[in-house]
C-alpha cells in the first residue's frame, strides 16, 4: 500500500514538473547553459539608473552548441523502473522511440484522452493515445531499437548546431516586470574558452514587445519559424498585421488547436483561402490553424520580411 502510494505521489509531482517545465513557470534556480562558442551580435542598452548608472541591457547572442542526445542506456534505465513502456520504431522514418505512459486528462464532457510520451534522443514528444496508434509508430524488439537508438544518438553527437539568443541581462531587477512573464528562468551561456553571460532568455516574439517597454525603436521582424516554434511551445504571439489578433493554443473537445484568436469577421474568408478552418462554438466563428501543418499558414498570414 505504501509503495503504491508514493508511486502515484512522484507521478503527480512528475506531472506538475513536466506541465509547468511545458509551461515555461518551473523555477529551477541559474541553469547553465554549455555551449561550444558564443559571441554577442548586438547589446542594447535598456536602460541606465540615474543614481548608478549601471545599465540593463538585451544582448544578441550567436551561438553554436553540439548536442546532447540521451545515451541508449539512460533511455534502456527508464524503461526498468517505468512501468508500461513499450521500445517502438517508426515505418517511415526507421527512428526509434521508448514509448511511456503519460498522465491522462479528462475533456470537459467527461471523456477520458490517455496520453503517452515519445522519448526520442534529442526530445521528448507528447501524443494522444488514439493518435499514436493510426501512426506509423509500431513495436520494435530490443536488438533492433538498439541499432536505431545508437545510429540517430551518434550522428546527433557529431553535429553542432547554430541558433541567435536575446538575453537580457546586466541590472536585471529594475526591468524584471517589463520582461516577459511565461519564463522566468536565470541562465548563465558559458562557453568553452570560459566566457559566460547571466541573464533572462527573451524569445523573439517577446523581443519587440520588450523594446517598446523601454522606448527603443525595433526593426525586429518575426519570421515563420519562429511564430511556429513559439506554437508548438504553448506560447501565444499577438500580431499587428494584416490584422490584430493573438495567435495561441487552445484545447477544444480533448485536442490542442492553433487558434487565431480575435480575427476580423471580415477576414474569416481570406484566411480560410490560406489554409485556415473555422468551427462554430457557443454560437461563435473561432478560426484555427492547422496544427499539423502551420507553416504555410503563418507564412501567408505574416507579412513578408
Amino acid at each position: 500500500m505504501q509503495n503504491a502510494i508514493f508511486d502515484e505521489f512522484l507521478a503527480l509531482v512528475e506531472a506538475c514538473v513536466s506541465a509547468a517545465r511545458d509551461a515555461g513557470t518551473l523555477d529551477v534556480g541559474v541553469e547553465n547553459i554549455q555551449v561550444e562558442s558564443a559571441s554577442v551580435a548586438e547589446d542594447i542598452v535598456l536602460r541606465t539608473d540615474e543614481r548608478t548608472g549601471a545599465t540593463s541591457h538585451l544582448l544578441r547572442i550567436d551561438l553554436t552548441t553540439r548536442y546532447q542526445p540521451t545515451t541508449l542506456e539512460r533511455v534502456l534505465e527508464r524503461r526498468e523502473w517505468s512501468d508500461g513502456c513499450i521500445l517502438m520504431r517508426n515505418t517511415k522514418s526507421d527512428k526509434a522511440a521508448l514509448c511511456e505512459p503519460s498522465r491522462h486528462f479528462m475533456t470537459e464532457k467527461g471523456e477520458l484522452i490517455q496520453r503517452v510520451i515519445l522519448h526520442r534522443p534529442l526530445r521528448r514528444e507528447y501524443h494522444q493515445l488514439r493518435d499514436l496508434e493510426e501512426s506509423a509508430w509500431v513495436e520494435c524488439a530490443e536488438p533492433r531499437f538498439a541499432k536505431l537508438w545508437e545510429a540517430e544518438a551518434e550522428d546527433s553527437a557529431s553535429r553542432l548546431h547554430t541558433e541567435t539568443v536575446h538575453l537580457a541581462t546586466g541590472l536585471l531587477l529594475p526591468i524584471w516586470s517589463n520582461l516577459p512573464r511565461d519564463y522566468l528562468e536565470v541562465n548563465r551561456i558559458v562557453d568553452l574558452e570560459g566566457r559566460s553571460w547571466l541573464g533572462r532568455i527573451v524569445y523573439d516574439t517577446d523581443v519587440a514587445d520588450v523594446l517598446k517597454a523601454f522606448g527603443v525603436n525595433s526593426s525586429v521582424k518575426l519570421t515563420d519559424e519562429a511564430v511556429v516554434k513559439a506554437l508548438r511551445e504553448n506560447r501565444s504571439i499577438t500580431i499587428e498585421q494584416p490584422f490584430g489578433a493573438v495567435l495561441k493554443r487552445s484545447r477544444v473537445a480533448g485536442d490542442l488547436r492553433i487558434e487565431i484568436a480575435g480575427a476580423p469577421a471580415d477576414q474569416v474568408e481570406w484566411l480560410k483561402s490560406i489554409g485556415c478552418f473555422t468551427e462554430i462554438i457557443a454560437y461563435r466563428i473561432r478560426v484555427f490553424i492547422p496544427a499539423d501543418n502551420p507553416e504555410p499558414v503563418v507564412k501567408a498570414l505574416l507579412p513578408p520580411l
